[in-house]
């Protein structure tokens, strides 16, 4: 008699020899997740389908009406387990491959053009919206003149390590040459003398591993809530220890292909995406490098935060290494960096004013996934997206205002939009697929180019008024005003009703994304009445707003559509269809995310 281990090894077998057959978008998967439970019935599942898009407009780029489908068939469990094995969707590597053709010229734009190809696109979404957090966490942007790739290899740095150790990452960005540039550290050296006068380390990273990336500005409890000396909060560091840290951060200058003629203040073959190295050279009085030479790190003992002792270190690449690693060990361990890190990734996938308890339960998940480990980031996104405040129905001062590139990605998501076609040979742009068109200059907004290091907004921005007055924080509040509203919604409407459309079907030859409009034509191809309409502005409602909208907007978006003469042609029925879209777009219901 065959056992059920036996009856699953089969299955096994079975499931491995059709994958190759069937395209299925999560091609990470494993035969492991798919078997998780053993075919028991699942218990996870949202109950409707506006709770699954509410989730989905929390996790991902927006709902699609297929990804609804697919998570209430297997519950949140099993679609995060896929979410958090899928492998990285990359930016580079796609650059690169335009790059070897001749004919074409590369700029920012393609690079902004592949990141909403990944973020409408990509199925792993958790993945790259959890790089696009971390990205306005730990900022770097191409508005300092960084190379386009430096800046393409820096956000496959945050997908690639969106869901393992916060400490690795750490690292790694600091090792990051888009960093390094971006902050002015790279080539940052011991103090030494000049013309007479005492040359400083360049203190910008060292101040901002800190007051960013890693603890901020004041000791904070796991529940954010300040911690207070005689009735003041206690600072984490002062001028004195940025100018310690500044000290850590010396000694690094570009990886190269090979180290002929190379020197510490030259670019000769330099690996720009290569993460940096401590250089070594001959002695203190000669700048070209040997293997195993002393090098432009400060070695000399330090005294940073919370009066740790960094002890001294040999003076060669092994020292500065160690030096270096031990002082992030020390950042990441830092008791306020849970509650800090933990409370921006619920700001930017959940709600603006997470409630203390809901800060402390994601900080206490990120000083230990439940296996002792801290830092887990996957752990701690999984805990932010399930907690019983993200999944319960919204009431009070809970949302969040969407960004302007999720308002987008949203409704390209929701309407189903189809990818166009690379640009065919014969211009500058061979190759490239034209999504962006420059059209996020109107956002104030565009992935990987905040204008400063403190992001596009700060987490503790307070619009002035009545949020400000209730103590409330509206970070997405800080790049919006009534000018940039107007251009948005004005450009987003275009987008959405106009420049995307191309022609009624969409076809295989369009060089730019197509809005597919025929499961709206065919509700309206339906005797025209306010049961009609009223089901084709539930289906938008579920699209692009997840279930949320009010019964009031309902009434008047049904009765918009009943005051008119009822289209008789698909041509009418689409120009209808693009009215009632305008109007969603430009809602407050569809600006705030709850």
């Amino acid at each position: 008699m065959h056992t059920w281990q036996w009856w699953t090894n089969c299955a096994r077998v079975a499931l491995a020899m059709t994958a190759g057959l069937l395209a299925v978008d999560a091609s990470a998967q494993s035969v492991d997740l798919i078997f998780r439970g053993k075919f028991e019935n699942v218990t996870d599942a949202p109950a409707t389908d506006a709770e699954a898009a509410r989730f989905l407009t929390q996790a991902t780029f927006g709902p699609t009406r297929a990804e609804i489908a697919r998570l209430r068939a297997i519950g949140y469990g099993q679609w995060l387990d896929q979410q958090l094995s899928m492998p990285a969707t990359l930016t580079r590597p796609w650059l690169d491959t335009l790059v070897l053709d001749p004919n074409f010229s590369l700029n920012s734009g393609h690079r902004v053009d592949r990141w909403w190809v990944q973020g409408v696109f990509a199925p792993d979404q958790l993945r790259q919206r959890m790089a696009f957090a971390l990205s306005q966490i730990l900022v770097t942007a191409d508005s300092g003149g960084i190379d386009t790739r430096m800046i393409a290899e820096y956000s496959d740095l945050l997908a690639r390590g969106a869901f393992g150790s916060y400490r690795t990452l750490l690292g790694q960005v600091t090792f990051s040459p888009t960093m390094a540039q971006w902050l002015t550290y790279v080539r940052n050296r011991a103090a030494y003398t000049s013309g007479g006068a005492t040359v400083l380390p360049d203190e910008n990273y060292a101040r901002e591993v800190m007051q960013l990336f890693s603890f901020g500005l004041v000791k904070r409890n796991l529940d954010f809530s300040l911690q207070l000396s005689g009735g003041n909060p206690i600072p984490t560091y002062d001028n004195t220890i940025i100018g310690e840290m500044a000290r850590v951060f010396t000694g690094l200058s570009y990886g190269r292909t090979n180290f002929t003629s190379t020197s510490f203040g030259n670019n000769t073959n330099a690996d720009f995406m290569a993460p940096m190295v401590c250089f070594p050279m001959i002695s203190a009085s000669n700048t070209n490098y040997s293997a195993n030479g002393v090098t432009y790190h400060d070695n000399a003992g330090k005294t940073i935060f919370d009066a740790i002792a960094l002890p001294a270190v040999s003076n060669n690449q092994t020292g500065c290494n160690q030096d270096i690693s031990t002082a992030l060990d020390r950042i990441a361990n830092h008791a306020t960096v849970a509650p800090f890190i933990s409370r921006q990734l619920i700001q930017r996938f959940v709600t603006s004013n997470p409630s203390p308890a809901f800060i402390q339960r994601i900080a206490t998940v990120f000083n230990n996934n439940g296996s002792g480990v801290r830092g887990d980031l996957a752990a701690v996104i999984r805990a932010v997206l399930m907690d019983s405040e993200a999944r319960a129905a919204p009431s009070g001062n809970f949302g969040k205002v969407r960004e302007p590139v999720l308002r987008m990605s949203a409704i390209w998501r929701g309407l189903d939009v189809i990818q166009g076609q690379p640009v065919p040979a014969g211009t500058g742009d061979v190759g490239n697929v034209t999504m962006g068109l420059g059209f996020d200059t109107s956002f104030n907004q565009r992935a990987y180019s905040s204008p400063t290091v403190f992001n596009f907004y700060e987490p503790d921005y307070q619009n002035p008024g009545t949020l400000q007055t209730a103590n409330l924080y509206a970070p997405e509040f800080q790049i919006l005003n009534e000018s940039t509203i107007t251009r948005m919604n004005d450009t987003i409407q275009n987008l959405a009703s106009n420049w995307y459309v191309g022609s009624n079907n969409c076809n295989t030859t369009v060089t730019r994304p197509c809005v597919q409009f025929a499961p709206y034509v065919t509700i309206l191809q339906q005797t025209g009445n306010a049961t009609t309409y009223g089901q084709l502005v539930d289906e938008l409602n579920l699209r692009l707003m997840y279930g949320s909208m009010s019964a009031s907007m309902r009434t008047v978006l049904v009765n918009m559509l009943t005051s008119q003469a009822a289209p008789t042609t698909d041509a009418t029925r689409i120009q209808r269809i693009q009215q009632l879209l305008r109007v969603i777009v430009v809602s407050p219901e569809f600006a705030v995310q709850q």
